[in-house]
């Protein structure tokens, strides 16, 4: 898909479902269960990265992101209400449900380009460790009935998987920056106040065939 058409094909996937709509809105959402880790050294082998979390994590509700990618709380719940609708439809693409939300972020249908724009690279200096909530309902309309509620256990869970990484916790909270809108091809004629935005529509058009 050509840069210049990506806006456009990911707006009709917005108008065609409205599924994201809410999360376009102006307003508050609640935290996501997302924690940033700062790294004390820039990952220098992935491969070595990722066989190391697939074994330490508790299952495959778990993501590992790369720093750059999420633009904002309601970005990344954008896109759980999105894998996790598909989960409950049984109509993912990919096998398992964090390779459908990491599909679902990067806005396509390949699996393998969705692992190399979302996850972490060499160099990389953070690093995102995501749970992803089973959906807590959906409406007639494909609408989220509600965010679901804050797990203490998991916020353990997330603590306790940190150690290995070799960093300390990020106090912020994601927000659009350039290099996330480099790695997910968005023009870079966008602005930063634009990103979330489209980000949250590139997550749209992860379904449109």
């Amino acid at each position: 898909m050509h840069n210049d058409s990506l806006h456009d094909v990911a707006e009709r996937g917005v108008e065609k479902s409205n599924v994201l709509a809410p999360f376009m809105e102006p307003g508050d959402v609640p935290w996501f269960p997302a924690w940033g880790v700062d790294l004390d050294e820039p990952i220098n082998d992935v491969g070595v990265l990722i066989s190391d979390w697939i074994e330490r994590r508790p299952s495959d509700r778990w993501a590992l992101i790369a720093g750059p990618i999420p633009s904002s709380d309601r970005h990344l719940w954008a896109s759980w209400h999105v894998a996790t609708r598909n989960e409950e439809r049984d109509s993912m693409v990919a096998r398992t449900i964090d390779a459908e939300f990491i599909r679902i972020l990067a806005g396509t249908h390949q699996i393998r380009l969705a692992f190399d724009r979302i996850g972490p690279r060499e160099g990389d200096d953070h690093v995102w460790i995501v749970y992803l909530p089973r959906t807590t309902g959906i409406d007639s309309n494909g609408l989220l009935e509600g965010y679901p509620a804050h797990d203490p256990a998991i916020e353990q869970m997330a603590s306790d998987l940190m150690p290995w990484l070799n960093g300390d916790l990020r106090t912020a909270r994601p927000v659009p920056n350039r290099e996330g809108a480099d790695r997910l091809e968005i023009p870079s004629s966008e602005p930063i106040s634009g990103i979330e935005s489209s980000m949250i529509m590139m997550a749209a058009s992860a379904d449109i065939r």
